[in-house]
């Protein structure tokens, strides 16, 4: 019997299995990916700046740029602010492109997607922003797909592993409202197949990049810090990541996190405190209780609630398995599960399905240290695909066709009205 695979030490050509095919479960991914995006793009008249999700509330539609469309009635969402930031990663403007920012210091400290999408516009070309935006989100996807394909076959599992965490509808809400979580979810998977393979120098520069992308990352970092600690305090012979792995990412998103808020000092006015914690389970349960009492107006986020909490109970269930992987793991998933418990966002399906993206990251990863369970495997694969399923359709026509007013530059070359400023 060949022996089974040590998900706590990087694994050599002669003990890696690699059952089925790589390029399978990419393609049904792209497949899923391309219909929903056509589907998205035909509801509004083929036009990619609906990605973005500007509302009136914040992006004036009598000064939006020509290539930008605006729904009205609404505040739109927060792909505005990795526009604004897509055209000039480093702005120091309020006010800019029709966009007027609430939280400057907080949107710039998330440079990591914006950039990205900067230097793939050639430079923040106005022409290009809305569709370099979905494309990057679009790559990002596969590659994180390409990535959970290589830990498992590292894991000597199969391939189709990958879904699991490329097929969450967290994911797909970012891709269909120009988010963060694509991008960073891909250079956070690709910081734990370097922890594991032992690639020290890339797992540092790629946590970094996760950090700066979206900081709640540094959950990881902190987690293999206390992990390397403790091992010293022990005096355990165990092997850990250096400690530096996660401490030099912490150090340098602190240094950029504390510039850009003195940049923004004197321009924009202090911002609101970033605490938002409650006691756990309280914000969950009070959504539950508030949705159950009327669910003609929250029976369908009620739904998505219901199948997000699912998958993660699932892959947060791989916690109770001894050794099914690197104690750095472990501990990151217990960060984020906690922090997942004690946040009021569970009312908004855009908000708690983003939150949830990093668990299940972490989960599906510990997952392939795990063999047989097969009830546990079709559990969640019946529930991602139905989470999937029911994120595409509340998405594909967010926030809504009737209010929205085309870029101008489409209403021109189809020769339709514009709307009404």
């Amino acid at each position: 019997m060949q022996p089974s695979v040590d998900a706590r030490r990087p694994t050599t050509s002669s003990d890696r299995r690699t059952p089925g095919s790589a390029a399978a479960p990419l393609a049904v991914l792209a497949v899923l990916l391309a219909a929903f995006v056509g589907a998205r793009l035909a509801s509004f008249g083929w036009d990619p700046s609906i990605f973005v999700v500007a509302g009136d509330g914040i992006t004036d539609p009598a000064a939006a740029p020509p290539h930008l469309g605006v729904s009205t009635g609404t505040d739109g969402y927060d792909g505005q602010a990795y526009y604004k930031l897509s055209r000039d990663p480093l702005t120091a403007e309020v006010t800019e492109h029709g966009m007027t920012w609430k939280r400057p210091a907080y949107w710039q400290a998330r440079i990591g997607y914006p950039a990205v999408v900067w230097a793939v516009s050639a430079g923040g070309r106005e022409a290009l922003v809305p569709t370099a935006m979905l494309a990057v989100n679009l790559l990002a996807l596969l590659a994180l797909a390409a990535v959970a394909v290589a830990l498992a076959r590292d894991a000597g599992r199969s391939p189709w592993f990958a879904l699991v965490p490329a097929l969450f509808g967290g994911y797909l809400v970012g891709v269909s409202q120009d988010l963060s979580e694509p991008l960073q979810g891909a250079l956070l998977l690709a910081t734990l197949l370097a922890l594991r393979r032992e690639r020290w120098v890339g797992a540092t520069a790629l946590l970094t990049a996760a950090a700066l992308t979206r900081e709640t990352s540094l959950v990881v970092a902190l987690a293999i810090v206390g992990v390397a600690l403790l091992a010293r305090l022990r005096r355990s012979g165990a092997p850990t990541p250096p400690w530096w792995v996660g401490a030099v990412p912490l150090a340098l998103y602190a240094g950029w996190r504390t510039w850009v808020r003195s940049r923004w000092t004197e321009v924009a006015p202090a911002p609101p405190g970033d605490n938002i914690l409650t006691w756990p389970l309280w914000g969950l349960l009070r959504h539950v209780g508030t949705a159950l009492a009327d669910l003609d107006t929250h029976g369908g986020n009620l739904v998505l609630v219901v199948l997000a909490v699912a998958v993660v109970a699932i892959l947060g269930s791989t916690l109770a398995t001894a050794g099914a992987g690197p104690s750095h793991e472990r501990l990151a998933l217990t960060g984020y599960l906690l922090l997942l418990a004690c946040l009021p966002i569970w009312d908004r399906n855009q908000a708690y399905l983003r939150w949830c993206c990093e668990p299940v990251l972490l989960g599906s990863t510990l997952l392939l240290g795990i063999q047989g369970a097969r009830r546990r495997t079709v559990a969640l694969g019946t529930s991602l695909a139905l989470l999937w399923g029911a994120t595409a359709v509340a998405t594909v026509r967010y926030p809504g066709t009737e209010d929205w007013c085309p870029a101008a530059v489409n209403t021109e070359r189809r020769e339709v009205p514009p709307c009404s400023k």
